[in-house]
Order: C-alpha cells, then structure tokens, then sequence
C-alpha cells in the first residue's frame, strides 16, 4: 500500500510531498574511497580540469545523501532540506515515465536541466537519442553537490568523454549567458534553436525551479543573439562586401592593428561611449591624455572634440551612409593625432571625409580572409562600443574603464550625451520596444532590444577578457562581468603614471611601410578574376538546382496534400532524388575559397534561417519521409535566392576589378 500512495503522491511531485519511510544511507563515503567516483573523476579531469577542480572542493552530506532502499541495487538522491526521494521505488520506471511524459520530438539539441543521479541522461542516450536523431546534449546542474553524489553512483565515463555531450554545473544564471554563446557559436550549434527541448526530471523542478527557467530563458536568449551576429539580411550584407572592395586602396596603404597587438601590456585603457551618463564625467578625461589609452566610439568623437579632447583612437564599423556625418567637418590639424580604427566595411566616404590617420581593423568575417591582406581580426561584436573595448583587449590595456556606456534610456527619457550630432533623443530607439534591466545604480531601467544585445556582447568581451574591466559610466545598465565604479575614483586608482600612448601609436604604426601595397592590388586582381570564374560557377549550379527543385516541385506539392502518397515511392527513390536535388549546392561547397570565405558572409543570414527551419520541420509530421519531402520542396526558395546573391556579387567583383585595374595604373595612387 505504501508503494502505491508514493507512485499517486509522486505524479505531481509538489512541495507538499514528503518522504516518510526509513532511509538506508549506503553510500556517502568520501571521493578518494569511491573507485567509482575516481574513474569518473579521471574523465573528468581530462575533459573539465576546472569542473574537477571544483567538485573536489565540494563537501558532500551539506544537502542530499546517497541512499537504497532494500531490495534496490541502484542508489536514490534524498533530499534532507525537502525530505522527499529524488526518484520513485522503481527507479527505472520512473525514469523512462518522466522522460516519456515530455512528449519529445525532433530533440536535435537536447537540453538536460539538473542530472540527477545521472539515470535519465543515460536512459536518453540508450533508447532515445538514435530516435530523436539528436545531435547534442547539453547538461546544466545547478546544484555541484547532485553532481558530485551523480560522480558516486554511476558510470558516467562513456558520458563525460562523448564530444557531443557538453556539462555546465553549478553556474549563476547571471554568468550563464557568455559560456551559452560559446557553446552555440561552436559547431554552428544555434542552428538547432527550434529543434532544442528541455528534458528534466520534475524532482529537479521541484528542487531549483526557478534557476532553470531562467536557463531556459536565457538559452534561446543566447542561441538568439548568435544568429543576429550574422545579420539578418543578405542583400544588406552586399554591401559590406561591396565597401571592402571599394576600400581595397584604403587597406592596403594604412597599418592594421596587428601592429598594436600587446603593445599596451598592463597600461589602462577608457573606452568612451556616448550615452547620456557621459555629459556628468566627460570634463574628467582631461589630463588623461597620457595616463591612459583613450578609444572613442565613432558617435562621441564630436562631443569630445567639441570640449577640445581628442581621444587616441576612433572605432567605426557600420555600414550606413549616417556614419559619414560623425567624421566630416574636421581639418586636417585637428585630428592629425586621433586614429580611424574603422573595420573597412563602412562607406568608402568615410575615408574620404577623415583627414586624420588610419588604423585598419578587420572583424572576424571570412571575407577578410578571402582578401589575404593581413591587418588584425578580432571578434567584434554589435557596436563601436563593443569594438572599442574588443581593441584595448587586443592591446594588452588592463584595466578597461567603460564612461558613457549607458545602453539605456536615462532617466529623463535621453538616449544620448549633449553635443552628440544627431540629438540627445534618438527616435528610432525611443521608437523601439522597452524592456527592462538592472542599472548600475542597482535600480531597474528602461532599455531596448538593440541596446540589450550590446550589453550582452559585452558581456561575452568580459567573460573572455583576462584583466579588469570597470564601469565608470555613473548610470545605465549594468554589465555582468564590470565592476562599477566612479569614473573618479577609476582615475585615482589606475591612472597614476604617465606613459605618453601616442607616441606608442606612432612607434609601432610607423613600422608599416607602403612598398607592397601596390603589389597587394595586383595580387587581389588577380584573387578577383579566380573568383569571378568561382562565381560564374555558382551561378551556374544554382540555376540547375532551381530547375531540379522545379521538375519534382508537383510532386511533392501532390504528396504533401495526400500525406498516403508517401507509401507509393519505392525504396530508394527519395534518397536518390535528395542526393540529385543537393548535389549542385555540394559543387558549389567544393569551391571553398570563394563559396566560404568571401560568398558567404552575404549568403549566411539567409541560410541560417532556411537550415533552422529545415531541421525544425520533421516536428510537424509522424512520418520522417513526409519530412524529407517538405525540405526538397524548400530548397527552390534556396537556390533562387543564393542565385541571385551570387549573381549581385559577381557584378560587384567585375566592378571593383574595373576599379582597382585604374588605381594602378596611376602612379600617384600609392604616394
């Protein structure tokens, strides 16, 4: 009787529940006496050194015990805070019941919220995973004491040494965000944002329910974040391509940051940004000019030199016509000192405009790597902010003080600094939609989206930033990872010595010599007649695939609307048929240097998505071939799409030849 009010009591597993009945404590005996626990350690140690390290500085008996029931063989989690059993009498009913009760389908990325003992995870692998035809398991254990007792009680070596299983234990939620952008960046694992399901054991909800769904908010908040890195529209993306061509001339005579790498070891680094906050300490950067290294976001150069400051260096990265209107209406005298350190993806105008001295700075697309000029690439993330901080990483400034860096509204609805050339309220952010987020001041503020996601990539910077990073921005929100500070007491503490960070600018900057730049030209004519032809091909691959999509088109439309149709295709058939339909984009993927390295950047934003939505279809249909026939349909969409990309392309490359074939043929180009 009493097992069968413990299943009844165990369906809601609510906090009401206790666990009455005596406990037989089997196992509680100490790491180094577990042979057990020391073959998982041993994995453990050779995949997560720092995760070992942290469970051998976890005490066990604080919270749970490891405890069997007779006649049980595997051990149960008890809880002596809730007094209640983690799992049921019948342990492996239990298991398969909870999983079984989640209705899973199309797991490609499943996510386990609390381990457990280890039982479900081991369940999954065993008799789902094959069937939901998961890619990736990802793990996170709030509680490193579970995880320890997990390491008592069962083999988890297979599981720790799988590459396809990663773990993140006992993480606050508010770090959580940078390793989760880590983890989607790595194998492109964001394509799986639709296809990712939560898989949990309800005793684990019932122990930390809030912690996980805040995870849950925060992965598709990361997976999220991820996919913006890549844009989100390819015909926009044309014209970063379309600028890096344009600015071929720029690149090739002017030092790239490379130069500068670790040149600023320990030396401290502000990073000035244009929110409202900056007009209440902006009047103390004077007198920093040589006690520290100043990098200005391109929308705050203005303001600063307005108040006759000028900062080291000037960081630009969008590709919009407004960014011109920051830089022009300077004189040469003026901003002899102060370095464009633009990504050459803006406008070509804004060279044009800038009379000062030049920085060239790459981010990490791959289109820089199809250019094969080497100048620097860092992971830049949204902003010039981001970019500015990204830099003085690179140059070795520790610490990094952030002033102006609000990414909120401030208090009185302002959303920009007094004398910032388009007005202290901007109205597409006040347009926007608000969320809210903590402030510096410990009080919620008002915010938008965009502003969101550069605080986040802020966060990432920080997370993967050996050394300090200080807010001094005296208001906004508040950046995990930055400690808060005035921007006065920063200076009292870390500017003291001055140390001249022109002079070191110009030092290593003028180790760059032009000699090869016309030379440099010369080989990217050539790099563009190979990829024009690369090109042409791709065009041409496209087109057969959008005529392949379009004999079978009805034949899929017929199936789709008699799902029964399916039956009548002979084994093979639609295999056969994937494999004629994928083979011209398999072509074009052969040709690596132009299709990856400087195709895609445009292509990505699209493909992206269309791959998401492609793995997130077999959640509509029972049958898997009724899936596979819906994916062949989407694939014209593809091919008309990334025709016409290639095709825009190809008529930018024939363009910028034109343009670079009349730069060397003038002799005064390279003066």
């Amino acid at each position: 009787m009493a097992k069968k009010a413990r299943k009844k009591e165990r369906k809601t597993r609510t906090p009401a529940f206790k666990e009455t009945a005596p406990r037989i404590v089997v196992n509680n005996e100490s790491s180094s006496d577990n042979d057990l626990c020391r073959a998982n350690m041993k994995a453990l140690k050779k995949n997560y050194p720092e995760l070992a390290r942290q469970v051998g500085d976890t005490p066990l008996n604080n919270k749970f015990e490891l405890s069997k029931k007779v006649p049980q063989i595997k051990q149960n989690l008890y809880s002596k805070e809730g007094n209640f059993y983690y799992y049921n009498d019948n342990i492996d009913e239990d298991v398969a019941d909870q999983i079984k009760a989640l209705n899973l389908k199309n797991t490609r990325l499943a996510v386990f919220l609390g381990i457990g003992l280890g039982y479900e995870l081991i369940y999954y692998m065993q008799s789902l995973a094959a069937i939901q035809n998961t890619n990736h398991i990802l793990v996170i254990e709030k509680d490193m004491e579970i995880f320890k007792l997990a390491l008592n009680s069962v083999n988890l070596v297979p599981v720790i040494n799988n590459p396809g299983i990663r773990f993140i234990v006992g993480e606050k939620v508010s770090k959580i965000y940078a390793r989760l952008r880590v983890y989607f960046a790595e194998k492109n694992r964001y394509v799986f944002v639709k296809a990712m399901k939560p898989i949990y054991h309800s005793s684990s909800l019932l122990l930390n329910k809030d912690y996980y769904l805040q995870v849950i908010k925060v992965l598709r908040e990361a997976a999220t974040h991820q996919i913006m890195f890549f844009g989100n529209d390819p015909y926009d993306s044309i014209i970063g391509i379309e600028n890096m061509l344009a600015n071929i001339k720029e690149i090739t005579l002017n030092p790239g940051i490379n130069l500068l790498f670790n040149k600023f070891k320990s030396k401290p680094a502000v990073v000035v940004s244009t929110g409202p906050s900056l007009n209440k300490n902006k009047h103390l950067l004077r007198g920093l000019e040589d006690k520290a290294l100043i990098i200005a976001a391109d929308a705050s150069l203005k303001v600063l030199m307005d108040m006759n400051f000028k900062p080291h260096l000037v960081t630009s990265l969008e590709r919009t016509s407004e960014v011109v209107d920051l830089f022009n209406g300077f004189s040469a005298a003026e901003v002899q000192d102060v370095y464009i350190a633009a990504c050459p993806v803006v406008l070509n105008e804004v060279y044009q405009v800038y009379p000062g001295p030049r920085v060239i700075v790459y981010r990490n697309f791959d289109h820089f790597k199809w250019l094969g000029i080497d100048k620097g690439i860092l992971d830049i993330q949204l902003s010039s902010g981001n970019m500015a901080f990204k830099i003085a990483a690179a140059l070795g400034c520790n610490p990094i003080i952030l002033i102006g860096q609000d990414l909120a509204f401030s208090r009185d609805g302002r959303t920009h600094a007094e004398g910032m050339i388009f007005g202290e309220t901007d109205q597409i952010s006040i347009n926007e939609d608000k969320v809210t987020v903590m402030g510096n001041d410990g009080q919620l503020i008002l915010t938008t989206p965009t502003w969101y996601s550069f605080l986040k990539g802020y966060e990432i910077d920080i997370a993967g930033y050996n050394g300090r990073c200080i807010n001094s921005t005296e208001g906004g929100a508040f950046i995990q990872g930055a400690e808060v500070m005035p921007f006065q007491q920063s200076i009292d503490k870390y500017m003291k010595e001055r140390f001249n960070p022109l002079e070191i600018l110009k030092k290593y900057l003028s180790s760059f010599s032009t000699e090869e730049a016309k030379s440099d030209v010369m080989k990217t004519i050539e790099l563009i007649d190979s990829t024009v032809q690369d090109m042409q091909d791709i065009l041409l691959n496209c087109k057969k695939g959008l005529e392949l999509c379009n004999r079978y088109q009805q034949k899929w439309v017929d199936i789709l609307r008699n799902p029964e149709n399916i039956k009548k295709l002979k084994n093979g058939v639609l295999k056969n048929i994937e494999t004629e339909i994928m083979t011209p984009r398999i072509n074009c993927q052969k040709m690596h240097n132009t299709f990856q390295l400087f195709f895609a950047h445009v292509y990505q934003s699209y493909l992206i998505n269309h791959e998401i939505d492609n793995i997130a279809v077999p959640e509509k249909y029972d049958d898997i071939n009724l899936a596979r026939v819906e994916i062949l349909l989407r694939q014209a969409e593809s091919y008309a799409v990334i025709g016409d990309l290639a095709n825009i392309c190809l008529s930018s490359l024939v363009k910028a030849r034109e343009n670079l074939t009349q730069i060397s043929m003038e002799d005064n180009s390279f003066d």
